[in-house]
């Protein structure tokens, strides 16, 4: 939504201007990252960098198809870049939406290391009183980072038939305060990782990136636990999103999420 209002802000002002934030998962802005466009007849590059909130204005000479991509070298010592670098674009006269770069690790984005994990399932939304969103999965299972991959989680849409499928996660943060469901001393946990997408039919899978919370607030967690999502195609292109952010996320209708630190100290 801020991402909307920013470009409906911009939008009359600059025309042939595109806003691009680079952002952490906790929405932290990452600065002094460098971005350039290509026109689509090799005129460029327009460069320009960001700033310490992690915007950056380019405003390209004419309305065209073009490629901006975000130079790695320039990410902060430690960070890494979720998804791709490089992202189509069509500029429009007056009205470009942002593009909307994540990046995860390093000082900047908090990480703190892998000593949580998590479990859980439920539902989350109801249309006309069916349920919209239904998932399940572990992260770091028995705080491992490597088995299964890290972990899994399937989402499914069931009024669209969509179906996501995380199958490598990475953790970013484990934050939060403590809770008894279990004991604990965090009660969120930040991830990205890869994966697919699919509809009825699972034999076409479109390959994704993701960002993502998990917050552990009570037992049950009906009503107060919560999940985050955002799925991009390798396009850069949204798939779909459920909750508004890493600290703003949609609250389960059912079901439970819970936090885990046993093992972690292995």
């Amino acid at each position: 939504m801020a991402a909307g209002l920013l470009a409906a802000a911009l939008g009359t002002a600059y025309a042939n201007t595109v806003p691009i934030t680079v952002v952490c998962p906790n929405g932290t802005g990452v600065g002094g990252v460098t971005i350039c466009a290509t026109r689509s007849d090799g005129a460029g590059p327009f460069c320009g960098t960001t700033d310490n909130t992690g915007l950056v204005l380019i405003t390209v000479p004419s309305v065209d198809a073009y490629t901006f991509c975000l130079d790695t070298k320039t990410l902060p010592k430690g960070t890494t870049l979720v998804g791709d670098a490089c992202v189509p674009y069509h500029t429009v006269d007056g009205d470009n939406p942002p593009i909307e770069y994540n990046v995860t690790g390093g000082d900047i984005c908090g990480t703190v290391g892998a000593f949580c994990w998590e479990t859980g399932g439920g539902t989350l939304d109801k249309l006309k009183g069916n349920v919209v969103w239904s998932f399940g999965g572990v992260i770091y299972p028995g705080c491992s980072s490597t088995a299964a991959g890290g972990g899994n989680l399937n989402i499914v849409n069931h009024v669209t038939g969509l179906h996501f499928k995380g199958t490598n996660f990475v953790v970013d943060t484990c934050r939060g305060g403590p809770t008894k469901s279990p004991k604990v001393n965090v009660n969120i946990i930040d991830w990205h990782g890869v994966g697919y997408v699919s509809g009825d039919d699972q034999s076409k899978q479109t390959p994704v990136s993701f960002v993502g919370t998990f917050m552990d607030s009570h037992e049950s967690g009906s009503g107060s636990d919560g999940l985050y999502i955002k799925v991009l195609d390798g396009s850069g292109n949204l798939v779909f999103q459920i909750g508004n952010g890493p600290d703003d996320l949609d609250l389960l209708t059912t079901g439970n999420v819970q936090i885990h630190q046993t093992s972690c100290g292995k």
